[in-house]
């Protein structure tokens, strides 16, 4: 009998120590993909805005001269637009679906239906409400805690976004030189 004990005891100690790193990759990979589909899902939505639409920013108060100070800025990308987009983009996440990485068990984030309703490729792909809740509700946490920096790096164009700010500002996507560079 003592000798069924150990191992089993020794299998048990190997497991408990092993699940703590296998549930911190899972929490990483949902983090990192919930950054990543909302970027996309927020440059999208910025696209789609006439560029001509523009919004009156500034101090509506009169100066001491008459004149105000008011400036027009680009609807798009202003504050007011992204504040707007930021409350209601992590809805799209019920859009995406769950990907594993057959060699690396990583899982990635796949949108399931397009913008412009062309197929897209459902291969392999998990699509159930717990995937769905799950990076919904990791969506909201990120626009939530990085509303600030989501704002900052969308208020202008730049390039790698996604990486810029779901990698280095964040450090959601520590393993984002692993993750292929996906267009919607």
């Amino acid at each position: 009998m003592r000798g069924r004990v150990l191992p089993a005891l020794g299998l048990a100690v190997a497991l408990a120590a092993l699940l703590p790193a296998a549930c911190a990759r899972r929490s990483q990979d949902l983090h990192c993909g919930a950054c990543r589909a909302l970027v996309d899902e927020l440059e999208w939505e910025i696209a789609q805005v006439d560029p001509r639409k523009t919004i009156q920013m500034g101090s509506f108060r009169i100066n001491p001269d008459g004149s105000q100070s008011v400036v027009e800025v680009p609807y798009a990308r202003s504050e007011t637009h992204l504040t707007d987009l930021l409350e209601r983009v992590c809805e799209k996440m019920k859009e995406y679906g769950e990907k594993v990485d057959p060699s690396t068990h990583r899982k990635s984030y796949i949108r399931v239906i397009s913008h412009d309703g062309t197929k897209m490729d459902l291969a392999g792909l998990k699509i159930d409400g717990d995937v769905t809740s799950s990076l919904k509700f990791a969506c909201e946490s990120i626009a939530e805690e990085y509303e600030d920096e989501l704002i900052e790096f969308l208020s202008h164009e730049a390039d790698n976004v996604k990486d810029r700010l779901c990698s280095k500002r964040t450090d959601l996507c520590d393993h984002a030189l692993h993750i292929p560079h996906d267009e919607l």
